[in-house]
């Protein structure tokens, strides 16, 4: 396993790379919005985490509800999509413990980003008091790029939520502890194009494995087959990851709260004529 970074063209075999700093027993929370998603565009990393003494902590949103192809299945698909999901993190060594389901129906997400709506409460809170509790340190999410309404939802909770984790806000859902890095991956789409006509990417970090780590990824998604049907191309869509160095899985760096670099406008306020006013 290799892990790159495109911007500054480096390659590494250390995790450091992609998070500067490691330390071994860091929490990484994986931000699912439905029980696949992470599995689908996360694997790799979620793999990483654990090969260096890292807890992956998965949230999972989204009940799965929705996700039956046959009419027979409405009223069992979210069981059976829990333990489907237990299964397949399970093949990459994540514990049940450290699942975390939340249960909203699909496609009803987005109102729980915010802290009360409706006069009913969402998932900000709870957001923020498990982040503390689990001293999260690293934050992987979704795209919130044309892929699912879920999915934004979910981008929007890495990348306003995540981050009030470690502000003095909300005493008494504990001690404030502020996450060091924050990652945006992709599942069904392309990234948000970059800002700069100078980039040609949109991701700039990536992780390279060889086929063995690939195989696994595999047999934990057919893990999912109450999905059979949604998957049905999924595994063949997976060869465009692969190169002669190996299979390749994307992440674009999360700028959370950027800071103002004021030089530019001092050196267009000294380029400023002065205009006197006349009276």
């Amino acid at each position: 396993m290799e892990f790159v970074d495109f911007r500054f063209l480096h390659k590494s075999k250390r995790i450091d790379l992609l998070f500067p700093g490691w330390a071994e027993g860091e929490t990484v929370a994986f931000l699912s919005p439905h029980d696949d998603d992470v599995l689908l565009g996360a694997g790799y990393l979620l793999k990483a985490t654990l090969e260096n003494a890292g807890l992956p902590l998965l949230l999972i949103f989204c009940s799965g509800d929705a996700g039956y192809s046959f009419p027979e299945e409405k009223d069992t698909i979210t069981q059976r999509r829990r333990q489907e999901a237990i299964q397949a993190y399970g093949l990459l060594g994540v514990k049940e413990e450290n699942i975390i389901s939340f249960d909203v129906p699909d496609f009803s997400l987005m109102p729980y980003v915010n802290r009360v709506f409706s006069q009913e409460k969402g998932l900000f809170e709870e957001q923020v008091r498990l982040f503390r509790e689990k001293r999260v340190s690293r934050v992987i999410f979704s795209s919130g790029h044309y892929e699912h309404w879920d999915h934004t939802a979910v981008f929007n909770m890495g990348i306003y939520t995540s981050p009030q984790a470690g502000d003095p806000v909300l005493a008494d859902t504990g001690e404030p502890h502020a996450a060091k890095s924050h990652y945006i991956y992709s599942v069904w789409g392309d990234f948000e194009p970059p800002k700069s006509e100078k980039d040609l990417t949109k991701a700039d970090k990536g992780i390279l494995v060889e086929d063995d780590l690939e195989d696994k990824i595999r047999s934990a998604i057919r893990c999912f087959t109450s999905q059979r049907k949604i998957f049905k191309d999924i595994v063949d869509h997976r060869e465009k990851r692969k190169s002669d160095l190996g299979y390749l899985e994307l992440y674009k760096t999360a700028d959370i709260r950027p800071q103002t670099d004021f030089g530019p406008y001092f050196t267009l306020l000294n380029r400023c004529k002065a205009i006197d006013k006349k009276e």
